[in-house]
């Protein structure tokens, strides 16, 4: 690292002092489909190969402008609430070039927007050929929604399960698939807690708030080519805003059910022409009560970036994310009268059984098949991470940029527990600590260049360290028999990735293939406590991953019809506690993992179309989907790892086998009948089935469905603007019954029939400030429902106040 600065320091000076064209600037106004002026519309100038993304809101006269632009290729959006462009504008600015160009918006089923997550560059959403949703963040906190995982829940294809209410533990799965193949990105980069089982972001996701991010785009099916590890069956970006203009920003306050406080303070603007531009927000969320009132939460977070633009064309990026939370954890739902029977159908203690439970007393378990998560006063977690990301891009030529990236990604746990708890849960004997330190550092580099008007090839070289330490304790009062232990291991991966971008017959037919290669280095671990159960044998060099990936797209405009099929495989490396995992107790390790294991390796396929409808105003979406899991990594608990035959001396442990699959169809619509009104619904069927069975039935017919998917999913959301003050909102989500294993028995659980109510009533104060008045009622229907045997919210309701200026 010592060594790359000052070469960056030259290569940087040269390009500046190479590139002697003169900047460009392009104006013009924004028209509605009157031809009246739209004010405060947003404008977008998004650079196709380089990081220039340039934003304006519009005067009072529709006016926009940009200047000191670097000659190049470019994307120009804009939109307006209710409004947007048909497709953004493919434009060419050449070295000293001032154009003029107005924008005239339409009613659109989708708004028109430039997308970065379906190939890693800037594309227009009629451009992308695989299945990308684009969240609208603005729209969600509207609605009343605070976090990343509650703004994801209406889309097609997701699966977002939260044991409790808001902070509590919470996953994200991706047509039908398991929650680690799921990868969380933030601005293009992974996210990811290097000390998690799996290694991924599970950890961390229920502490995503909706601080300063722009939108959240999320690509289904094979993305690792592109983004690496996790990407099995789907990527989320969220994307953090960029900033610029005028000064501008939000202050908002919430309060109401589960003892529920918010706060958001959120602040953006440009400077110096806008060569200098700046977004961040802080929020913090304080839930007292939380569900059944022991399930209190805290969290802080933070999100922003600053940009820089040395020159036109050389611009300096840094962005930051954190968070430091608390939470109260609840003991694991366990069987209770279980019928001898391969499906249970999952009853929870009645509301008066369940209060006196939580409140430590005996209680009656009559007539019910499952004892739900019950209050742990003692079991709780605190925890932070922080990811900050520097950027460095450089347009050399107008065909011709470089980036420079490194991210710094740190994550902390600490979980205790103690001797108190409810009547008949394990709890230790002490106090008990286990500490979890993680860190990933990744640099990266790549280079973008325009080989012809139809063509863009990408290359570049991936570095990533990561660090791995766990520290546990307890408070045992024999110092003789106190846990004390320590695990630091550090693993470091190097990757090569290509892409190759096409556009023929006038951008018609869209053609994209990605590959990527990926090979993987060990430390000796160290163990502090006990004896390592890896010492003495040579750690072996672990197997190297590769994956590719293609998508086709062909446009037929005269029906306004895109067709697409998307095909790749994907992987996960295994994670740093896959490959050491021990198990501490007496004073020595009993070993779990296993150095050699390959990283898991998936297959995916979709084919759809898109459709659109009655001038744009309706956009009607199909989707086949495909999945299957090659080779994963499992847990060996029916002894066919033993000592005997296994070089680490383990009973069970992990290892490499077989994955399952899963297929299905997603079907979804967006109307826009007016300006004012906005309808999406959708339906999606999951069939995912496992290679081997996650449960142990009585009757030994062990069903090989995969536990928590939802077969049939259905989703609906419609917004309607009364005036211009007053807006309502409804969002559902049903499905049908799924299975989740209880102690390894098969039970059946009820699906979601979640349906939320918002409203809010703005006042103008004056031109460019408001203040907006809003409430929100969620599980409005009352019901019971649970997740993974964890009790969520009956129904609730938030109200509050924003201010924006």
């Amino acid at each position: 690292m010592k060594r790359l600065f000052p070469f960056t320091f030259i290569v940087l000076c040269a390009s500046a002092a190479s590139f002697a064209a003169d900047s460009a600037a392009i104006s013009g106004r924004v028209l509605d489909p009157s031809g009246n002026a739209v004010a405060r519309a947003e404008v977008h100038l998004d650079q196709s190969t380089g990081a220039a993304f340039l934003s304006a809101d519009t005067a009072s006269d529709g006016a926009y402008s940009f200047s000191d632009v670097a000659p190049g290729n470019y994307l120009l959006e804009a939109s307006a609430p209710g409004l947007s462009l048909k497709r953004p504008v493919t434009v060419r600015l050449g070295g000293g070039e001032t154009k003029q160009l107005d924008l005239d918006l339409v009613l659109s089923a989708q708004r028109s927007q430039v997308t970065v997550t379906s190939a890693a560059t800037p594309q227009s959403v009629d451009q992308t050929s695989k299945a990308l949703y684009v969240v609208n963040t603005a729209e969600a906190e509207r609605r009343g929604l605070f976090t990343v995982s509650d703004s994801l829940r209406l889309v097609p294809g997701l699966r977002v399960t939260t044991r409790g209410g808001p902070g509590g533990f919470t996953t994200i799965q991706t047509r039908g698939l398991r929650a680690t193949d799921t990868a969380i990105l933030v601005d293009g980069f992974r996210l990811r807690d290097a000390t998690a089982v799996q290694g991924d972001a599970s950890s961390f996701i229920s502490d995503l708030l909706l601080v300063d991010s722009s939108r959240i785009e999320v690509l289904e099916g094979s993305g690792s080519s592109l983004y690496g590890t996790n990407s099995i069956g789907g990527t989320v970006n969220i994307i953090t805003g960029q900033g610029g203009g005028p000064l501008h920003g939000d202050i908002d306050l919430q309060g109401g059910g589960l003892g529920l406080f918010r706060g958001l303070a959120r602040v953006a603007g440009g400077a110096l022409h806008n060569r200098l531009t700046y977004s961040g927000g802080l929020a913090h969320l304080n839930e007292t009560q939380g569900v059944e009132g022991g399930t209190p939460a805290r969290n802080w977070s933070g999100q922003g970036s600053v940009n820089y633009a040395l020159t036109s064309a050389i611009r300096i990026r840094a962005r930051l994310m954190a968070d430091t939370d608390y939470l109260q954890y609840q003991t694991i739902p366990y069987p209770v009268n279980s019928p001898a029977s391969t499906f249970i159908q999952a009853v929870p203690l009645s509301s008066a059984q369940l209060q006196l439970a939580n409140r430590g007393l005996p209680f009656n378990t009559t007539g019910a098949t499952f004892v739900p998560a019950l209050n742990d006063s003692d079991a709780r977690r605190n925890g932070h991470f922080i990811t900050a990301l520097f950027h460095l891009d450089d347009q050399v030529t107008t065909r011709l940029s470089w980036r420079l990236y490194y991210q710094s990604a740190g994550t902390h746990r600490d979980n205790l527990d103690g001797p108190l708890g409810p009547v008949g849960a394990y709890e230790p004997s002490f106090h008990t600590s286990d500490l979890y330190d993680g860190h990933v550092d990744t640099v990266q580099a790549r280079a973008d260049y325009i080989a012809a008007p139809w063509q863009v090839i990408t290359a570049g070289y991936e570095f990533e360290r990561e660090h791995y330490e766990n520290f546990s304790t307890d408070a045992n009062p024999d110092p003789t028999a106190r846990v004390y232990s320590l695990i630091n291991i550090v693993q470091r991966s190097n990757a090569a990735f290509a892409q190759d971008q096409m556009q023929l017959f006038s951008g018609r037919l869209l053609v994209l293939l990605s590959g990527r290669f990926q090979n993987f280095q060990l430390n000796t671990p160290l163990f502090l406590g006990g004896i390592s159960p890896y010492s003495g044998i040579p750690l072996p060099s672990p197997p190297d991953s590769y994956t590719g990936d293609a998508s086709v797209a062909y446009f037929i405009r005269h029906t306004s019809t895109k067709l697409r099929s998307h095909v790749g495989n994907g992987y996960r490396v295994p994670s740093v506690y896959e490959r050491f995992g021990t198990y501490f107790f007496g004073g020595a390790f009993t070993a779990y993992g296993d150095p050699r294991l390959s990283p898991e390796r998936a297959i995916s396929a979709d084919a759809g179309l898109d459709q659109y409808l009655w001038g744009q105003r309706l956009r009607l979406s199909g989707s086949f989907f495909y999945t299957r899991l090659q080779q994963v990594i499992g847990f060996d608990t029916l002894g066919l790892i033993t000592p005997a035959t296994d070089s680490y001396g383990r009973y069970g442990g992990y290892f490499n086998t077989g994955g399952g699959i899963a297929h299905g169809v997603e079907v979804s619509g967006e109307f826009r009948p007016s300006r004012n009104t906005a309808i999406d619904a959708s339906y999606t069927y999951t069939n995912a089935l496992d290679r081997m069975s996650q449960f142990t039935t009585e009757t030994g017919a062990n069903p090989i469905q995969t536990p928590r998917i939802i077969p049939h999913t259905v989703t609906l959301r419609a917004t309607q603007q009364f005036g211009k003050r007053v807006e309502a909102a409804m969002d559902f989500v049903g499905g049908s019954d799924f299975l989740y294993p209880l102690y390894g028995l098969a039970y059946r659980f009820d699906g979601p029939r979640q349906l939320g109510l918002s409203a809010s009533y703005t006042v103008p104060l004056t031109d460019r400030s408001s203040m907006r008045f809003y409430a929100r009622v969620s599980n409005t229907l009352n019901q019971q429902y649970y997740d993974d045997g964890f009790l969520t919210p009956r129904r609730w309701a938030v109200g509050g106040v924003r201010f924006s200026f």
